[in-house]
């Protein structure tokens, strides 16, 4: 099958169909076994089918597939014998279905004699019977052949018959036809043996058996007698060799009696006893013409022995001779291998014989294959005439006569194999002669040449070579002398560059006054100044100023013992500037602009930031990434170098940063926010490098990935179409670490492989994204320790923590800076030493995280102090705000929960406090982890679940999800309260526990339809931004039930106020100086009460008492005392608390009463003094803070300079430039 494969590689008309013929129980050759349904099956479905999907067009159709033809009129072969060949394919149908194709019988119209099966006398061979009578015997002629099973076969039969009769084998035979066939020996001679006996199965089957015949016999088994299958096949081969007669002769009958009982009961043939009439009956005469015509197709049968019988019966001498001499070829091409010697000698009488019988070509080819080239060539040339001058001449330049060789070649217009011997012969000068005179003669010697196109080509190639022969001498000089025979300067060029001669290749150009040319053979040799001098005077002004530019950024980085940034001076460089602003002059465009601004920030420092931003923005403006990179990381080192206390710190978040920052270092001012912005900026630029670095084989070369080349000094070349990255300074400090194998020389200069520049290039820029980075946290936490006295100090240092969070988050959130990738880019790169600052950088990341959320807590107590007159400042609101702050907040969260420990009752209130003051910091991972950590706490843990379904719209459940929060938070605060907090390490603080219930009185104030309470309580509500600001779910709902709630509250309070020295235990407990904790806490304890009074109508009793409490009062403010003591009844002297008296008291202290309506009737709780807010009327809690700080920054009102900013920013300029 797979040779009818190689129809669909070698044919292009597949889809026009083939036509295939042939008989498939001839299939008797090693590996070859099929049926023709089997290949219409493997041609149309694999070949028809797969070239139609594969064509353009992809629709499928439906394929015709043909019918199988059968030819079943015999013109050849009598009845009788196509009867006894059916009969064998029976056999093979009935135990080899698939072995053969199941066809109708063939008839015949012609007559004969029925297949004979021969009997001998006992003990008589039939062979000598025949051939035996050596008087009287006129043998087999050319048309009867006498068939055996193999070759040993053939030669035991070739004793006895001679030359009196035509042997072959059974597989020599197909193909062939003959008037008689006697088959000898072919049961007796079977690997079947006694297997044979299976016939008699399918004889039972067929109802063929009787009496006589064996009743034991096998059954038939596919292992067991698959060897049938071949034995049948060469049966039916050989009896239908025949056209006439067919004798069937055996020397065991035992063998052969299976298939003889199946034939005499199918009556197919005749027995008869072999004696001498039959035997003289069966011996035909042939002619001399009937000898040699079977000889010939013996012949081209390449079966030479029996060729060589068949023409000495004919008496042709000259064909005996020659079909001997290739019997003798074919002998001696066997015995090559395993006998050289003796294949040597056979060859030699071949080709003796050949050249006696005038077959000089033949004899030719025993002498080359006998390694006698040099006769071989002079029979060629001397008896085969002009047809085989191409192979006289080919074994004249196998022997070594190169000069004979070339004359030959030359007379037979072989143009190139005739320069090719020239230059294998090295005669040069006789080269060039045949050249000059086919140039002479070109017309009339082309047209009898055969391939006289393209002496052109061929003349070139000898020239190359000879130039090549003297560049392997070093003769550079006579090089030249055939170079300059080249027929275009184009060749020179490519030749010389092949071969590296750069530098006679150099004066070949400036010769011929190449400049551009000369240009890029500078380039080849890695030298970019003489590149930029031969541009300049090509008139290539543009990239002589560029290729300057470049130079000189890589050298001031890495000239000699540079560590990089910064940049340095170095010699020539002023001049060389100077250079490249002269070229540049002679470019249309901003070009002389760029390369002026560029020179700038090369030649001058980081001293005046205004100068700096002057050409930063020119560097903007031109759409130099590379002049804004370079003046962005002088301005950043500008912030860096400062002490702390030049920096500026503003008091509120700054919505314009891109404009604030400039501002100020236009004023040569640096802020905390300027140094945000440019580091922000600069480390955008250089994720876009690393980033670009790889896609550096991709046809777009992007400005950032030729910053990153100009900053390592790497030079992007090409040579023959394919990029090398030559280094401009090969011992620069990025290189020093990786291993030398990974660079070449490349003419004056050194290259490197891509595959090791990329990851190179990334390690570098990353390494120096870090650095940079660790020194911007440090600027910023040295800005956070910095003391500063003033109202405004907690708002400058909780914007320090978030600024050095979110710089050292970004930093680690980084896939470029993460350590699995550190060791996957570097460790085949470079040495470990070079490893481990980039490992201590990373660690010092994850410590300032850790520091940013405050290892003490710091950032929580900024966040939530005791003292509500800093949490209300409006710079503080919107800090809290922003993504900045929750990120912080959530680090402390994330921390907690990693604890392999269980949550302690400390923890756990923060957690609490920092969800709810800061609203859905969580995702649903931490979540999960935070609710598994809390599963021995049940209160806690259910409070916790509720809380974190309660913000944000997504929760579907029935029951106001507010009211759960409320209730579980009532819960844990009763656990946590009634633990044994003595016993209990780290457990909550005061002020975290009051914060908690502060939060469950205003909760639960909400439900009766409003709410009376502080600005405070009301400010830390709207922070927390949860949609439902109407809070229907409340209200319809129902009311729930509080007599659990208020209880607790109003009893936590009570004990807090009266029992003081447990009071002071537990702050003290807390590691908090109760002596400036207390008297806070005493009055947040105070308003509380007021408080539940005012919503609930109950503690008045209470509050009275501990207004006539010294050790109380003492603690609260004095405006605050006065305002509560000033209203009471004259009668009774009892307590007047209300609406207005409260309010009057909580502004006293800057805390203003807040009345919030959330659908209920607040008419008469009308008071001047107070907040009234209509809740049902504001659906969004940032419109009502935005109302309540109307000149706050708010997150959306904030340009936090990240790179999407930033990209944004740049989009929208380069559309306005396109615009103008």
């Amino acid at each position: 099958m797979s040779q009818i494969a190689l129809f669909k590689h070698m044919c292009n008309n597949v889809e026009e169909g083939f036509v295939f013929s042939g008989d498939t129980a001839q299939t008797i050759a090693r590996g070859i076994d099929f049926r023709f349904q089997d290949i219409r099956h493997l041609f149309y479905k694999k070949f028809v089918f797969e070239s139609r999907s594969n064509s353009n067009d992809e629709r499928k159709e439906k394929g015709l597939v043909s019918e199988l033809l059968q030819l079943t009129q015999n013109f050849r072969t009598h009845a009788g014998i196509l009867k006894l060949s059916q009969s064998i394919v029976e056999l093979l149908y009935r135990f080899f279905p698939f072995s053969v194709d199941v066809l109708k019988p063939e008839t015949s119209l012609i007559y004969g004699e029925a297949p004979v099966l021969l009997e001998s006398g006992e003990n008589e061979n039939a062979i000598m019977k025949i051939f035996g009578n050596s008087g009287n015997i006129v043998g087999f002629g050319a048309e009867q052949v006498i068939l055996v099973r193999d070759g040993n076969a053939r030669r035991e039969i070739s004793k006895f018959v001679g030359k009196h009769a035509l042997v072959l084998t059974i597989v020599e035979c197909k193909g062939l036809e003959f008037q008689d066939v006697l088959l000898y020996n072919f049961f007796g001679t079977s690997p079947l043996k006694n297997q044979w006996r299976v016939i008699y199965d399918y004889m039972k089957e067929q109802d063929l058996l009787d009496s006589t015949l064996p009743k034991c016999f096998p059954s038939f088994s596919e292992s067991k007698h698959n060897i049938l299958c071949s034995e049948l096949k060469q049966l039916y081969v050989a009896v239908t060799r025949t056209r006439q007669r067919l004798w069937i002769c055996e020397n065991v009958e035992d063998l052969s009696k299976p298939m003889f009982d199946y034939w005499k009961k199918k009556c197919l043939v005749q027995q008869r006893q072999l004696d001498d009439s039959l035997a003289q009956a069966m011996q035909v005469a042939s002619s001399p013409e009937e000898w040699k015509s079977r000889g010939i197709k013996l012949y081209h049968e390449h079966n030479y022995e029996m060729a060589t019988m068949c023409f000495e019966r004919a008496g042709d001498t000259y064909w005996e001779r020659r079909s001997k001499a290739s019997g003798l070829k074919a002998i001696a091409d066997r015995m090559r291998t395993s006998n050289p010697e003796e294949a040597k000698s056979i060859l030699r009488e071949a080709a003796e014989i050949f050249d006696a019988i005038g077959k000089a070509d033949s004899a030719a080819r025993c002498f080359s294959d006998l390694g006698e080239y040099e006769r071989a060539a002079r029979l060629y040339l001397e008896k085969c005439g002009d047809s085989e001058l191409q192979r006289a001449a080919e074994s004249f330049s196998l022997a070594g006569c190169f000069e004979d060789a070339a004359d030959v070649y030359a007379k037979g217009n072989f143009f190139a194999e005739c320069l090719t011997v020239c230059a294998n012969g090295k005669l040069f000068e006789m080269g060039l002669q045949y050249i000059n005179y086919w140039k002479q003669h070109a017309v009339e010697d082309c047209a009898k040449a055969s391939r006289g196109e393209g002496i052109y080509k061929m003349e070139q190639e000898f020239l190359e070579s000879c130039a090549l022969h003297y560049h392997k001498l070093k003769d550079n000089r006579i090089m030249m002398k055939f170079v300059k025979a080249f027929n275009s300067i184009i060749l020179m060029r490519d030749f010389l560059k092949s071969l590296g001669s750069l530098d006679e290749l150099l004066s070949l150009e400036e010769e011929f006054g190449n400049y551009l040319e000369a240009a890029n053979i500078a380039q080849l040799k890695g030298e970019i100044l003489l590149e930029s001098d031969y541009l300049g005077k090509a008139g290539k002004f543009k990239e002589a100023s560029l290729h300057i530019l470049f130079y000189v950024i890589s050298k001031s980085l890495w000239s000699s013992g540079s560590m990089g940034w910064p940049m340095k001076t170095f010699p020539q460089q002023e001049e060389l500037l100077t250079k490249a602003k002269s070229f540049a002059k002679n470019v249309k465009g901003n070009l002389y602009e760029l390369v002026c601004t560029e020179s700038e920030i090369l030649l001058n420092g980081q001293d005046n930031l205004a100068v700096l931003k002057h050409q930063m923005e020119a560097s903007e403006r031109l759409e130099s990434i590379r002049g804004e990179v370079l003046s962005a990381r002088k301005i950043l080192d500008a912030h860096l170098s400062p002490r702390t206390d030049k920096y500026l710190w503003e008091k509120e978040l700054i919505g314009d940063l891109v404009k604030h920052s400039k501002d100020k270092i236009s004023r040569n001012q640096v802020s905390v926010d300027s140094l945000v912005y440019y580091w922000n900026f600069w480390k955008e630029k250089i994720l876009h490098i690393i980033e670009s670095v790889d896609c550096v084989e991709s046809p777009e070369y992007n400005g950032y990935v030729e910053l990153c080349f100009t900053c390592l000094g790497v030079w992007r070349l090409y040579h023959n179409l394919n990029p090398i990255y030559v280094l401009l300074v090969p011992d620069a400090d990025w290189i020093s670490g990786l291993d030398k194998r990974h660079l070449k020389s490349y003419g004056k200069s050194v290259s490197i492989d891509v595959h090791q520049l990329i990851p190179a290039a990334q390690y570098y820029w990353s390494s120096e994204l870090l650095s940079v980075g660790i020194k911007v946290l440090e600027k910023l936490e040295a800005l956070f320790k910095f003391p500063l006295k003033n109202s405004d100090s907690t708002f400058f240092q909780c914007r320090a923590l978030t600024l050095i969070y979110d710089v050292a988050r970004n930093l680690l959130d980084s896939k470029y800076l993460k350590p699995t990738l550190i060791y996957d880019v570097a460790r085949n790169l470079l040495d470990s030493k070079y490893l481990k600052p980039r490992d201590q950088d990373y660690l010092k990341l994850q410590k300032l995280v850790t520091f940013s959320a405050g290892d003490d807590l710091e950032y929580v107590d900024y966040i939530f102090p005791l003292d509500w007159r800093n949490s209300l400042r409006q710079n503080m609101i919107s800090l809290r705000r922003t993504d900045a702050s929750k990120n912080v907040l959530n680090q402390v969260i994330v921390e907690h929960a990693s604890l392999k420990d269980e949550l302690s009752y400390g923890q756990i209130g923060r957690i609490a406090m920092i969800i709810l003051g800061s609203g859905k910091l969580l995702n649903t991972e931490l979540s999960v982890q935070l609710v598994k950590k809390l599963e021995i706490n049940k209160p806690w843990k259910a409070f916790i679940e509720n809380l974190c379904a309660s913000i944000g719209p997504e929760h579907t459940r029935q029951e106001p999800i507010e009211v759960s929060v409320m209730w579980w938070l009532h819960e844990a605060l009763v656990e946590t309260y009634s633990a044994n907090w003595r016993e209990v390490s780290d457990y909550i603080t005061p002020g975290c526990f009051l914060y908690l219930v502060e939060r469950l009185l205003f909760s639960a104030s909400c439900f009766q339809g409003f709410v009376i309470t502080t600005s405070s309580c009301f400010i830390e509500w709207l922070i927390c931004p949860d949609e439902d600001t109407s809070l229907r779910s409340m209200v319809t709902g129902g009311r729930p039930s509080l007599e659990d709630i208020l209880p607790f509250v109003i009893t936590v309070v009570r004990e807090c106020i009266f029992i003081k020295k447990d009071m002071i235990e537990w702050i003290e407990k807390s590691d908090r100086n109760w002596m400036q904790y207390y008297q806070p806490l005493m009055l947040r304890l105070v308003i509380v009460l007021c408080l539940i009074h005012l919503n609930f109508g109950s503690c008045l009793d209470m509050i009275h008492d501990l207004l006539g409490r010294n050790f109380i009062t003492e603690l609260l403010p004095r405006e605050f005392y006065d305002a509560l003591r000033r209203r009471r009844r004259r009668k009774h002297n009892s307590l007047i608390l209300n609406v207005n008296v409260l309010a009057e008291a909580v502004q006293k202290i800057d805390n203003t009463l807040v009345i919030a309506s959330f659908g209920a009737d607040c008419s008469r709780l009308h008071c001047s003094d107070a907040i009234f807010v209509d809740m049902t009327a504001n659906h969004c809690k940032d419109d009502i803070l935005r109302k309540w700080f109307p000149n706050a920054t708010y997150q959306q009102d904030v340009d936090t300079s990240t790179p999407s900013g930033s990209r944004r920013r740049t989009r929208q300029r380069a559309s306005e430039r396109r615009r103008n």
